[in-house]
């Protein structure tokens, strides 16, 4: 498709003010007549020498994956059997670049490819579709410019930002762990896996000195041992409706995700065996119980797609499924929330699930309650909503409440701060009574 150049509609532009003109020298008109003629030719000939240039092709290339809130880089792969001048422009949705890349005035030389490169940032989890790639050649004269349009091609792949579990603190889990807020109590006793060392104090028993370390330091030192204990974690996502609410540009589901993702790679440090299961009316995946740390890339594969649906949770046969998938005891820690009125539905199913294990809801409080919470108490015009807001609050306390009776562990947390205390609670679990 052929557009006017700026040149173009400024040569136009031109003889407009010309023409105008002749109202005060007629005389001038067969002047203007033949600058018209001449203009006109040239663009035909523009037009012709446009049509008969080898055709360009553009093309995007995309990295294998991309994290949320890091810096990815995109290719855009120019060639051209003759040499000519574009401007490329490339249409992103705001999820991925809050400001749409552009290169006006790109030259590319004749069978020579060119690379243009630009980071994005995206903010959303999932297969991001990109919009499509667009080049204005321009012509020979410079009076036309031809749109050339490259296919939208694959979406950019999405994950969950694991780079806090990838990074160099990854070789350290308690580093890791503690940029989270996170600290881990672990008891400490005459258990059979290696710890850590310390310098020997009065009663410790001498069978406990290293005697290489000692050598070293020139000062007795001590091996601490821990008791090995390796367990079953289970971790259920809630995919559902009320999963779906917002908080800024995310989701609850997507603070849920982070939680989820912390949890998994702490268990697989610890040597427990962690499995995965994704629901709302229907069990949308399920990754059966594995230990090794390098199982982290399939969780965050499963999850790197989920979105919520509107639909509501199927406690009940989520519940089913789940006794049909694993049947050794497990901690099952479900992340969810839920409609204050639904109690008894939802007390019933996770009362069944603790007869055979050990099971931790936590549930993930909507936004507006904060939100509201801080208000002004003074402002009249938000008495109703605060005492609706009380309301709400005392029955998801006593849904609450109720749950915990059942023998079921809860926890009511905010979306944006869920991830330590999730994992301060497992560590404690993890260390008391086997589950």
């Amino acid at each position: 498709m052929l557009w006017p150049s700026r040149a173009l509609l400024v040569w136009l532009a031109l003889w407009t003010a010309a023409a105008a003109g002749l109202v005060l020298a007629p005389v001038l008109w067969p002047v203007l007549v033949g600058a018209l003629v001449l203009l006109l030719a040239a663009v035909a000939l523009d037009a012709l020498l446009l049509r008969r240039r080898p055709p360009l092709t553009l093309s995007r290339v995309l990295p294998p994956r991309a994290f949320v809130g890091q810096p990815a880089q995109l290719e855009v792969q120019l060639r051209c059997a003759a040499e000519a001048r574009a401007d490329v422009f490339e249409e992103l949705p705001r999820d991925v670049a809050q400001n749409e890349p552009s290169f006006p005035g790109v030259v590319i030389p004749a069978h020579e490819p060119v690379v243009l490169r630009y980071a994005v940032r995206p903010a959303l989890r999932g297969d991001r579709g990109l919009g499509r790639l667009v080049a204005l050649v321009r012509s020979p004269l410079g009076l036309l410019l031809l749109r050339v349009l490259a296919d939208e091609g694959p979406p950019l792949r999405v994950y969950p930002d694991t780079t806090r579990f990838l990074g160099p603190a990854s070789l350290d889990p308690r580093r890791a762990l503690a940029a989270l807020g996170v600290r881990p109590a672990r008891p400490r006793g005459a258990g059979s896996e290696f710890e850590s060392l310390r310098d020997y104090v009065a009663g410790d028993d001498p069978r406990r000195i290293d005697w290489a370390a000692t050598a070293r330091r020139d000062r007795l030192v001590v091996r601490q041992h821990r008791h090995e204990r390796h367990h079953i974690v289970l971790v259920a996502l809630d995919a559902s409706r009320l999963m779906g609410a917002r908080v800024g540009e995310r989701t609850k589901l997507d603070c849920a995700i982070d939680a989820a993702l912390a949890l998994i790679y702490a268990g697989l440090e610890a040597g427990d065996r962690i499995a995965l299961a994704v629901f709302d009316q229907s069990l949308r995946a399920y990754l059966a119980p594995r230990s090794r740390r390098g199982a982290l890339g399939s969780f965050v594969e499963a999850l790197r797609g989920v979105q919520p649906r509107p639909v509501e949770a199927d406690y009940p046969g989520f519940v089913r499924q789940l006794a049909l998938r694993q049947r050794q005891r497990a901690l099952v820690v479900v992340l969810t929330d839920f409609v204050e009125a639904e109690a008894a539905r939802l007390a019933e199913p996770f009362a069944v699930l603790g007869r055979h294990h050990r099971v931790l809801l936590v549930a993930v409080r909507d936004p507006i309650f904060a939100r509201l919470e801080s208000e002004d108490p003074a402002a009249g015009a938000l008495l109703y909503q605060r005492l609706v807001l009380d309301d709400l609050l005392f029955e998801r306390e006593s849904a609450l409440v109720t749950l915990r009776r059942r023998g079921v562990e809860t926890l009511d947390l905010p979306p944006e701060a869920i991830t330590a205390p999730v994992l301060n609670r497992y560590f404690a679990l993890r260390q008391g009574p086997a589950w």
